[in-house]
């Protein structure tokens, strides 16, 4: 079991946290609370005034106890940021999901975009590392699953499924910050194009932009009425469409 960290974050005390094999110390009453309680009372602090304004004071106010009691069980808020992510993912029901290569990793990718608008603090927290806790875990054997069978080598699962995570997490990341600021500018997230087509016709003419004056003459700005989930798709399938590409390159070479 890992010791206490005196200083900095301790990966091997955090792992013994995300699985449950850390006890806390001997210090203070014994059983007064648990992880998961602590957990599941961030979560609902999290749900009510998002990331910004959780503190490890307000969990403890939640819970009726004092702020310094908790540092028994979780020795900072960075660590219960990342046990509420691990809570929250929670396991992917990935039994509905196709058997195909192509159309699993699709299915992946739609169920992380769905989970992330349902509880959209998540895309606040900062990745702090790879993926260590047994639901994240699951996710990502989940993932690699779907590619059991697409002639890619693992060294190449793994790049698939970095590409396809960050492209799912950067596309509702996206999308839920215009959302989050159409109060303040006024702009919906499907009226962005028509927006951006007016602002930069004012600096159209500008010489240093020639190519960016290209696609806006193009007329690819104008009327985009496509919803964020139509996007998502689109540049979900560009990605595989490169993967399969690849491997029909190399069933093509022999």
């Amino acid at each position: 079991m890992a010791t206490e960290p005196k200083g900095g974050r301790d990966p091997q005390y955090l792992l013994d946290l995300l699985w449950r094999t850390h006890r806390p110390g001997r210090r203070g009453p014994r059983g007064s609370l648990t992880l998961d309680q602590i957990v599941a009372a961030a979560i609902e602090v999290a749900r009510e005034v998002g990331i910004a304004g959780l503190s490890m004071r307000k969990v403890a106010e939640r819970l009726g106890v004092t702020t310094m009691s908790l540092y028994r069980y979780v020795p900072s808020k960075d660590d219960l940021l990342d046990l509420m992510f691990e809570s929250v993912t929670g396991q992917p029901d990935a039994d509905d999901w196709p058997t195909t290569w192509r159309e699993g990793l699709a299915a992946y990718a739609l169920a992380m975009r769905e989970l992330m608008l349902a509880d959209d603090w998540l895309l606040d927290i900062p990745i702090g590392g790879p993926p260590m806790g047994p639901n994240n875990l699951a996710w990502m054997e989940a993932a690699l699953s779907c590619m059991q069978d697409s002639g890619l080598t693992e060294d190449e699962k793994l790049g698939v499924l970095m590409v396809v995570s960050g492209f799912a997490l950067n596309e509702v990341r996206q999308e839920v910050s215009l959302k989050r600021a159409a109060p303040r500018t006024g702009v919906a997230y499907q009226e962005w194009g028509a927006a951006y087509q007016r602002m930069l016709g004012r600096v159209i003419d500008d010489p240093r932009y020639p190519a960016l004056a290209r696609l806006v003459r193009s007329g690819v700005f104008d009327d985009d009425r496509s919803t964020p989930e139509q996007d998502f798709l689109w540049g979900l399938s560009f990605i595989l469409d490169g993967v399969a590409a690849t491997l029909a390159a190399r069933a093509a070479a022999g």
